[in-house]
């Protein structure tokens, strides 16, 4: 609505009609003159937001979600360096959309955001994870089998990491055997 606006709401269940007549409008302070307590708010709500429109299939709108909560943690966050609570929420929402970006077919911004996940939170396995996958899908086999192994070394049973990682290194013996016969070719 807009200032001088009328509107008429009928509520369900109810037979009478409320007439609301729009005089002023205030609009909300600046994000960043808000207290932070309301900031970390804003951001954690943006997260949540993000992980249903991804559970809910809306990835476009997902990875959107993601990078609004990025900006506003940024905001939040004030100068580096983050305190540990504030670098795994950024951590967090970075790894959430490089994964969002793989899904979407855009491994190299995956990569990247995969690894300013992994430099705010070394130990965190779906960034791991993540970066391999969006390196296998660039051809950099032997960084991506790094970074999957490393995932099933802190956590053996991590089931797409086994998959990749079976996939990535199928793919590293297939380019390895074409390069033989290439080569072959070559000095025969």
């Amino acid at each position: 609505m807009t200032r001088g606006e009328q509107a008429r709401l009928r509520p369900t269940g109810a037979g009478s009609t409320l007439n609301i007549h729009l005089g002023s409008f205030t609009p909300p302070p600046p994000f960043w003159d808000a207290p932070p307590a309301a900031r970390w708010r804003c951001v954690h709500l943006g997260h949540a937001r993000a992980l249903r429109l991804v559970n809910e299939g809306h990835l476009r709108q997902a990875g959107r979600a993601f990078s609004r909560a990025l900006r506003a943690a940024i905001a939040a966050g004030g100068a580096p360096p983050l305190p540990p609570e504030a670098a795994q929420v950024k951590a967090e929402l970075h790894a959430g959309l490089a994964q969002v970006q793989i899904h979407l077919g855009l491994p190299a911004a995956a990569a990247g955001n995969a690894d300013r996940a992994l430099r705010l939170c070394p130990a965190h396995l779906e960034a791991r994870y993540s970066r391999g996958v969006a390196q296998a899908a660039m051809r950099d086999l032997e960084a991506a089998m790094e970074d999957l192994g490393a995932v099933l070394r802190a956590q053996p049973g991590h089931p797409g990491a086994l998959r990749e990682l079976r996939r990535v290194r199928g793919q590293a013996r297939e380019r390895d055997a074409q390069l033989g016969r290439r080569l072959g070719r070559l000095f025969a």
